[in-house]
C-alpha cells in the first residue's frame, strides 16, 4: 500500500483547478510536489482524521518556484474550539499565516457519495480561505486530503509560475 506521500510524489503534481481550464490561451496551473517531511504529515493527519472520525488541519509550508509550488512541511493544530465538523477556522486562520506558513490543509473524511468524501473545497471552505486571505494580503496555497493516496491543491495568486502580486525579495 503507498502512503500518500509516495502517491503524491509518484503522480509528481496535484492539479489545480482554475479559470485557466476554461481558457486555452491561459498559462498552466501549477504543479504540487511535496517534499518528504510534507508527505509522511499529510499521511500522519489523514490518520488521525479517520481514526477520530472528524476533519483535521494543518499549517503548509510552500515555495514557488517557476512553475511548481513546493510543498515542504505541516504543522497538525489541535481540534480546540472546533466545529461539528472538527475544525476551528479561527485558529488556522490566525496560526498559518506568513513568513512561516503559506496556507492551511485540512481533510476530507465525511462521505459525499456512497464511497467518497468531497473531493473539492466546501462553501465552508472557500470562506475560511477568503478569511485567510483577508488576514493575511498574502498568495495562498491550500490542500484537502479525502483519501489516504489522494489531495486536491490550489494556489491562488500563483499564475503561470509567476506571482501576481509583486513582492520585494531581500
Amino acid at each position: 500500500m503507498r502512503t500518500l506521500a509516495a502517491a503524491l510524489l509518484a503522480v509528481g503534481a496535484v492539479t489545480h483547478q482554475s479559470l485557466a481550464q476554461s481558457d486555452s490561451a491561459a498559462a498552466p496551473p501549477p504543479a504540487f510536489r511535496f517534499a518528504r517531511e510534507a508527505g509522511s504529515g499529510l499521511t500522519t493527519l489523514w490518520a488521525t482524521s479517520v481514526a477520530a472520525k472528524a476533519e483535521r488541519v494543518a499549517c503548509l509550508a510552500a515555495s514557488v518556484r517557476h512553475d511548481t509550488v513546493f510543498v515542504s512541511r505541516i504543522l497538525p493544530l489541535d481540534p480546540v474550539e472546533a466545529d461539528s465538523m472538527g475544525i476551528s477556522s479561527e485558529a488556522s486562520v490566525e496560526r498559518c499565516g506568513p513568513p512561516q506558513w503559506a496556507g492551511t490543509v485540512h481533510t476530507h473524511v465525511a462521505l459525499y457519495t456512497d464511497s467518497l468524501p468531497s473531493t473539492r473545497f466546501s462553501a465552508q471552505d472557500r470562506g475560511v480561505m477568503s478569511r485567510w486571505y483577508e488576514r493575511w494580503h498574502a498568495d495562498g496555497v491550500f490542500c484537502v486530503v479525502y483519501s489516504a493516496h489522494d489531495a486536491h491543491c490550489e494556489a491562488d495568486g500563483v499564475v503561470g509560475g509567476m506571482h501576481s502580486r509583486p513582492r520585494i525579495v531581500r
